[in-house]
């Protein structure tokens, strides 16, 4: 009985050791969301500070690749429900995107297409590209992040484009979300640049 006992015991611990972290919990106005970039043979951080999550997505932004480099990223509540253009490029200072764009977050109908159905989209990796179909073909993974500190994972889906026959086309561009409705956020990208989130950070230092 005692063995028993300890072998339950011994079950539990090792599952809440792996335990996933529910972001979508605790991602609210004032939560740091931090991304390791690697671009132009350069290493720094994107620092996303969550202002606004209703109606729409508001977040102040901070390269540290150069002083000065920050600026505030506003979406249209419509751009939540339907945009299928991600904004990837940013200059400093504030900036409020059209209804068919939308940064760092997926819209309600792209994580939609994404997840339901035949699981793929039409949409732009950036503004100025053409619209690929983008679709997930993949079981979710686990990304290693730390949450205050302390170690934990979030799953991971990953979308690639795709051809008509539905496989990946070989173009090393993709993207990673969280598979959350609540908070399709952007976990890991590469399009020209790479940026992994690495960090969130719920309390102030």
């Amino acid at each position: 009985m005692k063995k028993l006992f300890l072998l339950q015991l011994i079950l539990i611990l090792s599952i809440l050791c792996f335990a996933q972290v529910n972001i979508q919990s605790i991602v609210k106005p004032g939560t740091k969301l931090i991304y390791a970039v690697e671009a132009n043979e350069q290493k720094y951080d994107f620092i996303i500070t969550v202002k606004a999550l209703t109606p729409a997505v508001i977040f102040d932004w901070e390269m540290t690749d150069q002083a000065n480099n920050s600026g505030t990223i506003t979406h249209t509540p419509t751009a939540m429900i339907s945009a299928s253009t991600m904004y990837n490029y940013f200059a400093p200072g504030s900036k409020i995107l059209s209804d068919d764009m939308i940064s760092v977050w997926l819209s309600k109908n792209t994580f939609a297409a994404l997840t339901k159905g035949s699981k793929n989209v039409m949409m732009k990796m950036n503004t100025g590209d053409a619209f690929k179909k983008m679709g997930t073909y993949t079981e979710q993974k686990e990304l290693p992040i730390l949450v205050n500190g302390e170690k934990e994972t979030v799953e991971e889906q990953l979308a690639h484009e795709l051809n008509d026959e539905g496989i990946p086309t070989g173009d090393d561009s993709f993207f990673t979300f969280y598979n959350s409705a609540k908070l399709p956020i952007i976990l890991r990208m590469r399009n020209g640049f790479y940026i992994v989130l690495k960090e969130i950070k719920t309390k102030q230092n």
